[in-house]
């Protein structure tokens, strides 16, 4: 019983570990301390901190990185549609093909800290978020440059 225990507790901490994630769409380096949601309805790619926020936002989790495939719109429409629901937003840079930005949001009455990297493919458009509740946005912040640096998409 207690070599089950053990094994049970082994696996659920090496879902934390960072990890290369790789799909026929794209690629990403998923950093350590995020546990990947397998076939999540609501986006392509989907992870979340270990950890929650605290107090009023102790049912969030501190962060999260979203991937999600746009069709049929242009990545200037993504860009705009991201400007114009966040409080700040500091264009990162830009080329023809590719967009970062990074914003200050608003989600449940907590100020969030996001980190946008836009593709345009043939297949689509793919906005990867890097999202921190801003209280917590030191403790990632190593984290948020590689992941966005890691995100690569594939053409099909």
């Amino acid at each position: 019983m207690a070599w089950a225990s053990t094994k049970i507790k082994k696996s659920a901490a090496d879902a934390f570990e960072a990890e290369t994630i790789e799909t026929d769409k794209y690629s990403l380096q998923k950093p350590e301390g995020f546990l990947h949601v397998l076939i999540d309805p609501d986006h392509e790619f989907y992870a979340y901190s270990r950890e929650f926020g605290e107090g009023a936002s102790s049912k969030l989790r501190r962060a999260t990185i979203e991937i999600d495939v746009l069709n049929a719109t242009r990545l200037a429409d993504v860009r705009n549609a991201i400007k114009s629901s966040a409080a700040e937003v500091e264009l990162v840079s830009e080329t023809a093909s590719e967009c970062e930005l990074e914003t200050e949001e608003t989600a449940n009455e907590n100020s969030v800290r996001a980190f946008y990297r836009i593709i345009a493919a043939q297949n689509g458009v793919y906005r990867l978020r890097f999202a921190a509740l801003s209280v917590h946005l030191d403790e990632y912040r190593d984290r948020i440059k590689p992941t966005l640096d890691s995100f690569s998409v594939r053409s099909n």
